[in-house]
């Protein structure tokens, strides 16, 4: 298996465990959807074989549908002009981009400050997530999302000393450690937390006998990552309808 098939099983493995208790994740031959009520994550799209005109149209229907924000997300691994092209042809429109990088872990790397790592496990921490998580990323994981998936999902509250600085979470597939949903809460920005952070989990990773860590960036975070070592194998394209 690539490096890449790995990040996005990874990925995907993680949005079936987030809806899988609300029985909202969908697949068939050509596409996966998921989505939970009320909420605005995962709520994704996403191809399981080269596109066509049939399935570009099936995800158009899903798009318009009523079900709660649905994103579609293509990933570009050759970055194909001719891509584009279709897509803004069928009147996907670009939202936003995400990286997917990963990293061949090796050996342990150095922690240089302490932090608190609660999982969460109740539902005063699963309330604390979420509104963290909002403040730090601007949209919401809903607390009933949180509630039913924390028994498969480990989830974070990340605080230094007594005060909560971000949360993040750790999934693991085989031998890939995922992190995601890595987010630090405004006011406690550029102090380095979030460096610590991966350093941890990276350690976390090898503890549990990963080989591969694998994570999707976004462009304000990139560069951290590939002080790290993390390369970049494809972009994560994410479309709306231009409709919408």
């Amino acid at each position: 298996m690539t490096t890449i098939e790995s990040n996005i099983i990874n990925l995907t493995s993680l949005w079936k465990s987030a809806t899988k208790p609300f029985n909202t994740y969908n697949e068939d031959k050509n596409i996966g959807y998921c989505f939970v009520p009320n909420s605005q994550w995962p709520n994704k799209i996403w191809l399981k074989k080269e596109h066509d005109i049939t399935i570009l149209n099936e995800i158009k229907l899903l798009l318009k549908s009523e079900l709660d924000g649905l994103t579609f997300s293509y990933f570009d691994i050759d970055d194909k002009e001719e891509n584009k092209i279709v897509f803004d042809y069928h009147d996907f429109d670009e939202a936003s981009i995400q990286f997917g990088m990963s990293l061949k872990l090796s050996e342990k790397v150095k922690i240089s400050k302490q932090l608190k790592f609660k999982l969460v496990t109740n539902i005063e921490d699963s309330q604390k997530w979420s509104q963290t998580f909002h403040k730090a990323f601007g949209y919401k994981v809903s607390e009933e999302t949180i509630n039913k998936t924390y028994h498969h999902i480990n989830y974070y509250l990340i605080y230094d000393q007594e005060n909560i600085i971000g949360t993040v979470i750790s999934h693991q597939t085989a031998s890939t450690i995922g992190i995601h949903s890595l987010g630090i809460l405004p006011n406690m920005r550029g102090n380095g937390y979030a460096t610590q952070i991966m350093h941890h989990l990276l350690n976390k990773g090898l503890q549990q006998g990963c080989n591969l860590a694998t994570l999707q960036a976004s462009k304000m975070a990139k560069s951290m990552y590939e002080k790290m070592g993390f390369t970049t194998e494809f972009i994560m394209r994410n479309f709306k309808l231009k409709t919408q």
